[in-house]
């Protein structure tokens, strides 16, 4: 109710006070007139509302947080009324913007224009509404209808380019990284050496051997075959700040973390799995195919910090998923330190570990992350800071603490 409104229904009462205390006509004209008016305005505004119909048409179904949804809005009059005073606002969705478009319509007329919504957070909309808001000439009444848009859409989570992102972080490859010498036969080869006493036949490098006119065989490395887990903690007492809608928050920040590193290993054409401990399990096995991205991605936009599973249970629970082909990347704001325990064990199965600690302290929690950074640093696990306002290329280009480049998950032979 409007101040125009509010205003009106005090006159009202006003005149009737002074028409039934003193009896004259001109208070009992005016108090008609002015009930007149107002049923006109409610009348008008309401009957805008009927005989109409509206669609809304999108040009693709999904988008990501930070760019735009395409779209198209039509508006049909079915009724031989003229309608006017009309608004239609967008009253649920992504965008935080939900500012209005007016418009007049005559006899069976249709209004189409192109819509831009501006996509905010992540999400998965299962339907979304459009508001219709009518108001009469007077301004006394805005009167709302709305319309179900049944399309769904899903808001993937922002993503960072990670162009410097740690050679050793999660066993990613670059152009400087070593290779790890393997003993079984695999699809990498990493060099080529003479042959020795004991040597498979099947190692031999034919073309090589003729050329050097010597038995010459091929060493192997574990090479890109290792598949990656990027694993997102979800616990409900992990985070700091989600109890508003607010997207400024320790979740928020996690998922776009994840995004980027799941989004960077892909670029590399790496095999990229997701566990997450959220309001319900979400456990995608390794797979470098292009629909893996979008589903990787589909559930990172849904993804809630309502777990109830704390990360140490949830990271015992997976480990039956990881092997020493593995690597696995954590993205936690957990300030608890018993789960450095189990990503330990992890580490001496020969799973390749790193963790990226969402630093709960720069969104105003009471609580640092130093407890957990120095469990980590005890343990010669690589660890990496990122803080509110961080550019995560930056914050994941070293570990917070230095580990020995030539680590490796499990014992502490050099990288040949």
């Amino acid at each position: 109710m409007n101040r125009r409104t509010i205003g009106m229904l005090v006159l009202v009462l006003v005149v009737a006070f002074y028409a039934f205390g003193t009896g004259f006509d001109f208070f009992f004209r005016f108090l008609y007139a002015l009930l007149l008016l107002i049923g006109i305005g409610f009348s008008w505004a309401w009957i805008n509302l009927r005989g109409i119909e509206l669609k809304v048409t999108r040009d693709a179904n999904r988008g990501q947080v930070g760019g735009y949804l395409a779209g198209e809005v039509s508006i049909i009059n079915l009724t031989r009324l003229p309608k006017s005073w009309l608004e239609v606002a967008e009253a649920t969705g992504p965008s935080a913007d939900v500012s209005g478009r007016g418009l007049a319509l005559v006899r069976d007329q249709v209004r189409s224009w192109r819509i831009q919504t501006y996509l905010t957070k992540r999400g998965v909309y299962r339907s979304g509404q459009v508001q219709v808001v009518s108001q009469d000439p007077f301004g006394l009444f805005r009167l709302r209808r709305e319309f179900l848009d049944p399309q769904p859409f899903i808001v993937f989570p922002a993503v960072e380019p990670l162009p410097d992102l740690d050679a050793r972080f999660a066993g990613l490859p670059s152009d400087s990284r070593v290779t790890r010498h393997w003993e079984q036969i695999t699809t990498d080869v990493a060099s080529i050496r003479a042959y020795v006493a004991g040597d498979s036949m099947r190692r031999i490098h034919w073309p090589y051997t003729a050329r050097m006119n010597e038995l010459m065989v091929k060493e192997f490395d574990m090479g890109l075959s290792a598949e990656s887990w990027v694993l997102l903690d979800m616990h409900q007492d992990s985070h700091f700040g989600v109890e508003s809608d607010d997207v400024d928050n320790t979740e928020e920040l996690s998922v776009k973390v994840a995004a980027s590193i799941v989004a960077r290993l892909m670029d590399q054409s790496m095999p990229v799995g997701l566990a997450a401990n959220g309001d319900k399990d979400h456990i995608y096995r390794p797979d470098g195919s292009p629909e893996q991205r979008g589903r990787l991605m589909e559930a990172l936009s849904e993804v809630r910090a309502q777990g109830q599973r704390p990360l140490q249970e949830f990271l015992y629970d997976i480990r039956t998923h990881l092997d020493q082909f593995n690597a696995l990347t954590v993205v936690t704001s957990s300030v608890d330190t018993q789960w450095v325990g189990a990503l330990n064990d992890l580490r001496h199965q020969g799973v390749e570990v790193a963790v990226v600690l969402v630093d709960r302290f720069s969104f105003g929690s009471l609580e640092t992350m130093e407890g957990p950074l120095e469990a980590l640093s005890a343990n010669l696990i690589p660890s990496y800071i990122v803080r509110r306002g961080d550019k995560l290329n930056d914050a994941l280009r070293s570990p917070a603490r230095d580990i020995p480049r030539n680590w490796i998950s499990g014992d502490s032979r050099g990288l040949e």
